[in-house]
């Protein structure tokens, strides 16, 4: 039996003093570069590490909460093992990564030690007061004298004085301190919910043959972060290139604070499968968008909720432990009351980011930002200049009076499939002046861009109904009601312009109503739609009159309605 255990003794005892010998080291680290994707972000932490002979524990701690396990890689150079890569959270970090909240711990205590040292002051003048007033009766056995019953009254009198005058004292002084102990409490729950995004710590271990130092290298994916492009466009005139100022807008909610990073934007998205594409058939339709259908096992792998929940759920527990530690003490629990008692079960409220649904290339591009980046973590928008193109382009006007008696201005882009845009809002500048928010929407077929730069007041158009070749006729059963338009557009500008111009005739969904043309002048119907499109070129401060005329044949006990109507708010009185 001796033996045996002996032997066990011998098998146990290197593993004993390789546990014993493993050299354990936490690090600190800034993130450095930051690959943002449009819905999440790849963080990237390089730190120089002393390795010691044998087995190493590297800590990475203050990682965000939101990490993808599954995405953590190390890399570094010269040679070293890799052993494993885990992560664990740390709750009970916060102060290393924040000083201030050890500071407004102290002084915490010292405010709760003077709050308690005025409890213990006003126990012991409650308690003389109480003496006092027990030993007040002047009655007795013995005699006194006016002067011995007038010396009792002054010092009765006086010290009872002098101690309501120190309680008062001391009430007020405990209000002051109750307040800043409140305050303190709060301050301090906040701090450390703040610090519990980062809570988290990536465990590498790794073998080396001699001491050695490597450059370490740490790459994870992080959600609660991304990118939308905005744009501002602007012209100086119609006969000038326009100018397209592509913008995004970056926000952080990892728990990490940005500073000075390398920052990369990127449109590829980084959880796609593994698994190799199957191509199905490409159909193309006429008047549709492309149908290109991909095979279920290369659709993007959704984003765990299950990992968020779980993260939320150890820091909610995290939160409540710095609640109740600080706010609900249960020592003081009597004495410092809150108005914000209610606020242990909400929980932390964490910011989020609307989100939206784009469609944008399959040809994923990337946009290397030249200057570092700065970016807290409160969910915010900051901009980000990517570029800043000159672009020629021609201007034409666009203009349905029957909806809008407006003149809108198009600047059409050919080529602008190079300039790798992806939708998203447009600032419009023209002339100087403010125009409007227009969307650029990449989702287009057409090798031209237009770009909306809102109205043109120097182009006036303006349609009337021309009431004396408009009648309304009964012939038997039936009624027919006749319509002519006339559609004045004017130029006004100093440079020669083209204009387009929409109209309709309406079309008829009852055999017994019958729609006729009387006349579309200079344009051309598409007998599909019933649209008119007139073409149009002025020259400086010429203008033009456009013909629209149809009739409308229905049973005369029918209701027809050849206008359209919109829907507005005005007051109700």
């Amino acid at each position: 039996m001796k033996k045996q255990i002996l032997n066990l003794l011998l098998v146990l005892t290197p593993m004993f003093n390789f546990a014993q010998n493993i050299h354990e080291q936490v690090l600190k680290t800034e993130i450095k570069r930051v690959k943002l994707f449009l819905t999440a972000g790849e963080m990237t932490h390089e730190t120089p590490v002393k390795l010691v002979k044998g087995r190493n524990k590297i800590i990475f701690s203050g990682i965000s909460a939101f990490a993808d396990p599954r995405t953590i890689q190390f890399t570094g150079s010269g040679n070293f093992r890799l052993v494993s890569i885990s992560t664990e959270m740390d709750f009970l970090a916060a102060e290393q990564w924040n000083p201030r909240i050890k500071t407004l711990a102290d002084s915490l205590e010292q405010l709760k030690d003077r709050y308690q040292l005025n409890v213990d002051l006003l126990s012991s003048y409650q308690a003389e007061l109480g003496i006092l007033n027990t030993n007040k009766d002047l009655k007795g056995q013995n005699t006194l004298t006016i002067d011995q019953i007038k010396a009792a009254g002054e010092y009765y009198r006086t010290r009872t004085f002098e101690i309501n005058k120190t309680i008062t004292k001391i009430k007020k002084e405990q209000e002051v301190l109750s307040i800043k102990i409140n305050e303190a409490r709060f301050q301090l729950t906040e701090l450390n919910y703040t610090e519990n995004q980062r809570s988290n710590q990536v465990i590498v271990l790794i073998d080396v043959d001699n001491n050695t130092d490597i450059s370490g290298v740490l790459k994870y994916l992080v959600s609660d972060c991304g990118w939308a492009a905005t744009y501002d466009l602007s012209a100086s005139d119609l006969n000038q290139p326009i100018n397209l100022k592509y913008k995004a807008q970056v926000y952080n909610n990892t728990g990490n604070d940005w500073k000075n990073v390398g920052l990369t934007l990127s449109t590829s998205d980084p959880l796609l499968s593994a698994a190799s594409p199957i191509l199905n058939p490409f159909y193309l339709r006429a008047g549709e968008q492309a149908d290109y259908t991909k095979k279920s096992n290369f659709q993007p792998i959704q984003q765990k909720t299950e990992l968020r929940n779980d993260v939320m759920n150890e820091i909610n527990m995290a939160n409540q432990r710095a609640y109740d530690n600080y706010v609900l003490d249960q020592k003081a629990s009597d004495v410092f009351s809150s108005d914000r008692a209610g606020f242990k079960n909400e929980g932390k409220k964490v910011s989020t980011v609307a989100m939206k649904q784009i469609e944008i290339s399959d040809l994923n591009v990337e946009f290397l930002i030249p200057h570092p980046f700065s970016c807290p973590t409160d969910a915010k928008p900051y901009i980000v200049e990517i570029k800043e193109i000159n672009m020629p382009a021609t201007f034409t006007h666009v203009s349905i009076p029957k909806l809008d008696q407006g003149s809108f201005l198009l600047a059409n882009i050919v080529g602008w499939q190079d300039l790798d845009l992806i939708p998203g809002p447009t600032n419009v500048y023209f002339a100087g002046n403010y125009v409007g928010v227009s969307e650029i929407n990449t989702n287009n077929v057409d090798d031209t861009l237009s770009l909306s730069f809102g109205r043109d007041s120097k182009i006036q158009v303006l349609r009337k109904l021309k009431s004396e070749m408009s009648t309304k006729k009964i012939s038997g059963s039936t009624k027919k009601d006749t319509y002519f338009y006339d559609i004045q557009v004017r130029n006004n500008r100093t440079v020669p312009v083209k204009i387009n111009v929409f109209d309709q005739i309406p079309l008829s969904t009852s055999s017994e109503i019958t729609v006729t043309v009387e006349t579309v002048g200079t344009g051309k119907k598409n007998d599909l739609t019933g649209e008119v499109s007139y073409m149009v070129t002025l020259q400086p401060g010429e203008s033009v009159n456009l013909e629209l005329g149809y009739s409308v044949k229905y049973p005369k006990n029918a209701k027809i309605s050849t206008r359209t109507y919109r829907t507005i708010s005005c007051p109700s009185f």
